[in-house]
This record gives structure tokens, sequence and C-alpha cells, in this order.
């Protein structure tokens, strides 16, 4: 359990330094003077009047320059960040990753323009690789039984720390404000909360928690008896399911990361709600992952007891579709159709859905290509933070309507949805087809004349085929 605490907090925190910039991005653009508008609005109701602009044409296209940076180099880092575990062990490599991460957080609080702020996003990003280290770390702690829901709990509540930052980066900044201190001050000194939650967490992974039940991990855990390479990484990456799954990842985590970065935005500059209410609306979504991710590895799992890998592949695609149909919804609301409470209504229902597919997606995971644990969970890891860089430049960065992007993407995440039902294994099945009833079929048709004790059909645990398959 220390290691499952460990491994969620080392992502919860990871999140509000990674993203501590995206709720403060209607302040920061002001202060950097990236604005090409002289549009002004109230950014906190006790705030003076100060000018801000309704990001357009310049000012847009850094904030999402800024936006896809702050995704890239997670991508390279979550790659290959299964030889570094394989090497090191989770705890070392967390404890790498957000010590890194407290120092360029430390230095992002001192930029003083759109090109230190995109340089600045991108080297933090490195911090959302710390999801691979919570995937695989409990991974190799928990029963494959109750894996699905050990992830989705495991990493929902890791991306939880996404809503947290909308609230707690706007809230830190309106304490400092409240103190006296002027607009360009008051965010760079928020800069700092999630370094001093870095700096607590290192010592207490350092010292309290531990790679694996007997202690130091080895790569004989993983049936291996050498480290990856880039052979590995290539063999891996060849398997078409494993394909499949890195792009149906990014079409759910890639999506959450992109609102990560545009709700408080959005919601401040099509529904003209002030900065505080917009970080709280924008939490909502963050927040289902309190209960949704899970909700995906449980579903997961009593499919999986019931159907087996079947089960999985069709409660995984119920959730991506679900995902498509409410956020192309969400891409339809504006002030004349109903305005923020619709379209929150709507976003919970979205978010909802994107996290169940998350969820679902590591449910599956484990059981790909069992000996390559590590790489499986790191390239696709990496895929679901490509999916972001993908929408961001593809759907966003260039269209200038401010609902377009919404249905554009919600098209992208039903392609990658109708690729589930084409993920077949020979011994676990597909959406159209499960081994298992023949394998417990199989004693019946040898009862006449067995030569080694076959047990009966009722006696074939529920998990055979997938544990057989690990």
């Amino acid at each position: 359990m220390r290691a499952f605490w460990g491994a969620t907090l080392g992502f919860t925190f990871a999140f509000i330094g990674w993203f501590a910039f995206a709720p403060l991005l209607p302040v920061v653009r002001v202060d950097l003077g990236l604005c090409d508008n002289n549009a002004v609005i109230q950014l906190l109701p006790e705030d003076e009047r100060v000018e801000a602009c309704v990001c357009k044409k310049q000012c847009k296209s850094t904030i999402a320059s800024a936006n896809i940076a702050a995704v890239s180099f997670d991508v390279a880092t979550r790659f290959f960040l299964g030889s570094v575990i394989e090497k090191f062990g989770p705890v070392k490599t967390d404890c790498m990753l957000l010590s890194f991460g407290a120092i360029v957080v430390s230095i992002s609080a001192f930029i003083q323009s759109g090109s230190q702020l995109i340089a600045a996003r991108f080297f933090v990003s490195c911090l959302g690789s710390t999801f691979v280290v919570n995937q695989f770390w409990n991974s190799i702690m928990f029963n494959s039984k109750i894996i699905g829901t050990v992830n989705g709990t495991a990493g929902g509540w890791g991306n939880l720390g996404g809503g947290l930052t909308q609230v707690l980066m706007p809230a830190i900044y309106a304490l400092w404000r409240s103190f006296g201190l002027s607009l360009s001050m008051s965010w760079r000194l928020s800069m700092f909360f999630p370094v001093s939650l870095y700096v607590v967490l290192v010592a207490w992974l350092w010292f309290c928690t531990q790679d694996t039940t007997t202690g130091k991990f080895e790569i004989s855990m993983l049936g291996k008896t050498r480290r990856a390479g880039p052979s590995d990484y290539l063999r891996v990456c060849m398997d078409y399911r494993v394909f499949l799954m890195i792009f149906q990842y990014s079409s759910c985590f890639g999506a959450e990361l992109v609102f990560n970065n545009v709700l408080v935005s959005h919601f401040v500059d099509l529904f003209d709600v002030d900065l505080l209410s917009a970080g709280a609306l924008a939490m909502c979504f963050g927040g289902m992952n309190l209960f949704a991710r899970s909700l995906g590895g449980i579903a997961s799992d009593w499919a999986s007891s019931r159907l087996g890998m079947q089960g999985r592949l069709w409660i995984h695609f119920l959730s991506l579709f679900g995902e498509a149909i409410f956020l192309f919804i969400f891409g339809c609301i504006d002030k004349s159709t109903g305005g923020w409470p619709v379209a929150l209504v709507v976003l919970i229902f979205f978010s909802i859905f994107v996290n169940m597919s998350e969820g679902t997606s590591y449910a599956i995971v484990p059981y790909m290509i069992p000996q390559d644990l590590a790489i499986v969970s790191a390239v696709v890891g990496a895929g679901g933070t490509l999916g972001a860089v993908i929408a961001t430049w593809a759907f966003y960065k260039y269209v200038q309507d401010s609902l377009l992007p919404f249905k554009l993407h919600a098209c992208y995440v039903m392609f990658w949805a109708l690729t589930v039902p084409l993920m077949r294994w020979e011994t676990l099945g597909s959406m159209w087809h499960n081994p298992a009833k023949k394998l417990v079929e199989a004693p019946a048709a040898q009862k006449e004349e067995p030569k080694v004790p076959v047990p009966m059909a009722e006696e074939q645990p529920k998990h055979a085929i997938e544990e057989a398959q690990l």
C-alpha cells in the first residue's frame, strides 16, 4: 500500500507542476505582453480592471504552441522510461523525475517572454512520465485479477491532480493578490507551491517505499534475462494490437491533457466567467478522476470475470464511443445554447467516459505482451501524450472558431474507438470470439479415456485464460 500511495501521489503532485501554467494563462499572457487586442475583462472579482485579451491570432498561436510544448517532451520521456525503470526500479525513477521537475518549475517562475513560456512548458512536461511508474509499480505489486481496479484507481487519483490544479493555482494566486502583491509577483510566487510538494514527496519516496514486496526490483521478476533495448521497443511497437492501443489511449488521455490546457481559458473567453469560477468549473472535469477511472477498471475486471478478454474489449469500446459522443455535444454549446451550466453538465458526462476509457485501456495493457510489461506501459503512455500533441496541433492551434476544434477532436476519438473490434489474441479472443468456452468444453470431450486427470468445466477458474497468458 505504500507503493500504491507513492505511485499515486507522485502522479497527482506531478500534475500540479505540469499544468500549473494552464489555469493561470489568462493572467500570464497579460504579464508577458502576449495580448494582441485591448479587450478588458475582470480576472478576479476583487481585482482592479486590468488589460487582458480574448486571445486571437498571434496570442492564440503562442498559447497553442505552449500547450503543444507542455506535452511534447513527455512523449519522448515516456517512450524510453521502460528501460529506465528496468535499470533503476520504480522508486528511484520517480524520485529522479520529481527532482528534475522541481528544478524546472522553479526556473519557470522567472520567464519574461512567450518563447520562454514555450521552453518552460516543454521541459516541465517530463513530469507526466510519472504515470508510467504509477502503472508499472502497481502492476508488479498487485494480483492480476484486480489489476484493472488497482491501475484504474491509482491512475485516476493521479489524474485528479489535473483537476486540483485548476482550483489550487488560481486560489494561491488570489491569496498572494490579497496581500497586495502585483499581478506579476503573485503568479510567479504561486509556482513555488508544487516545488514544495516535490521536495517533501521525494524524501518520503526515497526513505519510506520500496520497489517490490521483497525489496529492490530485478529484471528477472519479469521473466527476462536482460534489459530492454531498441530492438525490443521496435518489436513491441510492431505488434498491431499495441499500435492500436497506443492511439486508442491517445484519444482518451490525450483528450484529458488537452482539456486541462484549454478549459479555464475556454470558460473565461467564451462564457465571460471570472478566473476563480472558471477554475472551479474546470475542476469538475478533473474531479471525475476520483471515481471514473476506477469505474472503468472495475467494469473491465467485472466483464473479464464473465467473458474474459472479450468482456474487457467491449467495455473499452463502449467507453471510447461514449467519450466521442459527449465531446461532440460539448462542441455545440455556447452562450446561446444554454451557456456554461449546460456546458458543465455535458463536460461531466464527457469526463466520466474519458476516465473510464483510460481505466479500461490499462486493464488490457498487462495482458498484451506480459514479458515486456514495462515497454508496453511506456509506449502506450507515450501514445496518450502524443494524442494531446496531435489534437492541439491539428484541431486547436489553427482553427479560429471556438467550438469547431471540439467537434473535430470528437471525430478523432470516434475513429480510434472503431478500431477496438480489430484487436484479437489467439488465446484470449476478441470482441466477437471467446476461446475460453472451447477450453472449458474440451475436458468433456476427453471424458471417456483421459490419460491425464482433467478438471471439470465447473472447476475452471474464471480467469484461467488470462492467467495462462500471464
